[in-house]
């Protein structure tokens, strides 16, 4: 019976290249154990990084949704914390009005009228409100603040109301500044004429945002903390009783406008839902995409560290061959 035989050199070979061969899988095992990742996509995939591509790019998508509906969740946030703002004060001053002007007592009417023109500039620095850097109620102008100071429109319409002698007449110059063509739109209200274009929260669906500072809600909200404010200006001065009238009629317009802007800020609600829902949506996506993708190109810690394991122990057995077999001599078996 015949038999082959392998010469030393060859054999030499032979063990070195089983040997670099363990050491790059081992190498290549090490990688995926700590990385967590396939080292060879090629081949798992069978060339075909279609479907990878695919998925990397929803979850980029999906991430910059993350982003855009952060950035609309905290925008509506800063509308409807600064119309909340707006809604209070006129609330909380109505009462005031209310009971200066049934007293008709000249240091009630002037106190209340002192915290109408306090109120009316807060007001005012809320509807400038920003958020990220870009302002909210200024429509498609997000860049400037919405409206003029409140102390410069004071000033307006004081020198607009001056000479009135009843408080008919502060009342028709006011509604008249306020109006359409009237000081409001042409020294008031600072920002565009066109909405805030629509955010995208997620894939084929906007978000449109279509409130600014000049809205009717709001201008009737302003002009019911003006008529209070403008007594503060020097409006009818010594007659407490025109004083009162006025008191009175500001009240019933900040109650009016109040109903108003709960609908505003209702509406700002249900935007909020969509965006939350959106978010929601989004996220749910993004962690399917994620599964999807480790399936293709995650290794598993279990099998990729059996496996490391594995060839750690043939390069140990390999070793103990390879010393054995450099240690034997012919000698040994002349004995």
């Amino acid at each position: 019976m015949s038999t082959l035989s392998v010469g030393d050199l060859a054999n030499t070979f032979q063990l070195r290249r089983l040997s670099v061969s363990l050491k790059t899988d081992l190498t290549k095992l090490g990688q995926e154990l700590a990385t967590g990742r396939k080292t060879d996509l090629g081949a798992t995939l069978s060339g075909d990084f279609g479907p990878v591509a695919a998925i990397e790019r929803s979850i980029s998508a999906l991430n910059a949704y993350r982003t855009a509906n952060t950035e609309a969740a905290h925008f509506l946030e800063v509308a409807q914390t600064s119309l909340d703002h707006v809604q209070t004060t006129g609330r909380d001053l109505t009462s005031g009005l209310l009971a200066a002007s049934g007293a008709r007592d000249r240091t009630m009417i002037e106190a209340s009228a002192e915290d109408a023109r306090q109120k009316f500039d807060s007001v005012v620095s809320k509807l400038n409100a920003s958020a990220a850097g870009r302002t909210v109620f200024s429509g498609a102008a997000t860049d400037g603040p919405a409206l003029a100071g409140g102390e410069d429109m004071l000033a307006a319409l004081s020198a607009s109301v001056a000479g009135a002698a009843t408080a008919g007449d502060v009342i028709a110059a006011v509604d008249a500044w306020f109006g359409v063509g009237g000081g409001f739109e042409s020294f008031g209200y600072l920002g565009s004429q066109t909405a805030l274009g629509p955010m995208a929260i997620a894939d084929g669906e906007t978000l449109g945002f279509q409130l600014r500072a000049d809205s009717p809600e709001i201008r009737e909200t302003l002009k019911g903390l003006a008529f209070a404010g403008l007594v503060a200006e020097g409006a009818l001065p010594g007659d407490v009783a025109q004083q009162a009238e006025l008191f009175s009629h500001a009240a019933l317009h900040l109650i009016n406008a109040d109903s108003d802007l709960t609908n505003l800020r209702a509406g700002i609600g249900t935007a909020q839902g969509r965006v939350e829902a959106a978010q929601v949506r989004n996220a749910s996506e993004a962690s399917a995409h994620d599964l999807a993708l480790g399936a293709l190109v995650l290794a598993d810690p279990y099998e990729t560290a059996t496996a490391l394991q594995a060839v750690q122990s043939q390069i140990e057995t390999l070793y103990t061959v390879t010393a054995r077999i450099a240690g034997l001599r012919f000698t040994d078996y002349m004995r």
